[in-house]
């Protein structure tokens, strides 16, 4: 399958969510007058030894919401555009981001953000996003972290004979999750998200002019 470019998936994403909302908003309501389920889990870091303990990611933010085929098309073009070249690659992390706000745009265009339910990890690795509606879900997990980086100051002969760009002055390496869950009537889906079932990793980076010339 030829996926589109990354450019146009950014273009074209907001448009097309809040053109076009492929989410049967009527069928969530009315799975909500029912018994409701959840989603539970662990997020972490397993142990570099066999006998090392894991490590828990708390902090790490964990969205839910109504499982839509537009998004998740949009969120894989993403994914398969960001190999097509560095620039894309740097912007994927961002990317994801900009795709599910604008898809959470276009369910308060349609009165129904009360639908997207957010949580963070807490301190022993553990979340849980409580009295879901039955149905399809898609759950995003994003971690960044920090990280301390500046780029080498250009020679100044550099500077009198080429433009140069934007110096790094830090970046966040971003990993994120995205799992489709199924949620039943009264009943609790477990996930976890690990090192090792990470969909996306990512960076955003700090960037600014470099002032000596």
């Amino acid at each position: 399958m030829r996926w589109p470019s990354l450019l146009g998936v950014l273009t074209l994403a907001p448009v097309v969510a809040a053109a076009s909302l492929d989410v049967d908003i009527v069928a969530y309501r009315r799975a909500a007058a029912g018994a409701l389920g959840a989603v539970t889990g662990r997020a972490y870091e397993t142990g570099a030894k066999s006998d090392a303990a894991d490590r828990p990611l708390a902090g790490t933010a964990v969205t839910v919401l109504p499982r839509s085929e537009t998004f998740l098309g949009t969120l894989e073009a993403i994914k398969h555009g960001a190999r097509d070249s560095v620039a894309a690659y740097r912007d994927a992390a961002a990317a994801v981001r900009r795709a599910r706000e604008a898809y959470e745009r276009a369910l308060w265009a349609e009165g129904a953000l009360d639908l997207v339910r957010s949580t963070d990890v807490a301190a022993d690795g553990t979340f849980a996003v409580r009295d879901l509606p039955p149905g399809r879900w898609v759950l995003v997990g994003v971690r960044s972290v920090f990280v301390d980086r500046v780029s080498r100051r250009p020679h100044p002969r550099e500077t009198r004979t080429y433009a140069t760009p934007p110096r790094v002055v830090s970046h966040a390496t971003v990993h994120v999750w995205v799992m489709e869950v199924q949620v039943a009537s009264g009943r609790v889906e477990a996930v976890e998200l690990t090192d090792r079932n990470v969909w996306l990793t990512g960076v955003v980076e700090e960037r600014e002019p470099d002032a000596r010339r």
